[in-house]
């Protein structure tokens, strides 16, 4: 597989994890002031949030922006903001920024369009994918209600709403878009355990409505390295 790295252990892909965010936001300010970067939620990236948090970097001039969130209020459990703000703390409270995707709306629809305001004007020098077994990325659930308008590449969303039945957490969800993917200047992809690898050489043959994880390499997308530990 092309861009594959490889380590021993899960502990040494976060730390890596985190040297390459951590130098993406360098070279982010260094060209133009500002960086932006942005993140998945789920529990395998979590241990790279703590050790790029934990390192010295400009912080006020770094934003944190969610790929995808569930339709939850961040006290709930299942919040991926909840849970940056726990990994992200001490660059928080350095002066870094996280922008929120979920707002309190009666729907998920609504959320998306104050969540589409804010995220649109984003520059995202750096977005940190991960991947379901299921050959999801982001929120872009195979068969999901609004898929396709997730994955339209010419579309003019940055964020949308989308409803899986069969996702964690929530079935409702606020994603960015593939269109907005697409403008990263890099991209990451964090995978662990033998079961994801498979499953991700699995779903590079496969149509993209059946494993949306293959937009992540194709024509148009930004640079990406696949980061796998056991």
């Amino acid at each position: 597989m092309q861009n594959l790295v490889t380590f021993a252990d899960r502990a040494e892909l976060m730390r890596s994890a985190a040297e390459r965010m951590a130098q993406v936001a360098r070279e982010a300010i260094a060209a133009r002031g500002a960086a932006c970067l942005a993140l998945s939620g789920g529990s395998t990236p979590e241990p790279a949030y703590c050790a790029l948090a934990a390192m010295k970097l400009d912080w006020p001039k770094i934003a944190f922006a969610l790929i995808d969130e569930r339709f939850t209020p961040p006290t709930d459990d299942a919040s991926n903001e909840k849970m940056l703000q726990r990994a992200l703390a001490p660059a928080l409270a350095q002066g870094a920024l996280l922008k929120p995707m979920h707002s309190a709306c009666s729907t998920a629809a609504q959320a998306a369009d104050r969540a589409d305001a804010i995220y649109a004007p984003l520059q995202i020098d750096l977005a940190v994918m991960g991947m379901g077994e299921d050959g999801h990325t982001a929120s872009w659930f195979p068969r999901a209600t609004g898929l396709n308008a997730a994955l339209d590449p010419a579309g003019n969303r940055t964020v949308v709403a989308v409803h899986a039945p069969h996702a964690t957490g929530a079935a409702d969800r606020l994603t960015l878009t593939r269109a907005a993917y697409n403008r990263a200047r890099r991209a990451l992809l964090l995978i662990t355990g033998d079961a994801k690898r498979a499953g991700l050489e699995r779903a590079r043959r496969q149509p993209l409505a059946d494993a949306p994880v293959t937009a992540l390499f194709a024509e148009g997308a930004p640079p990406i390295e696949v980061l796998w530990a056991p």
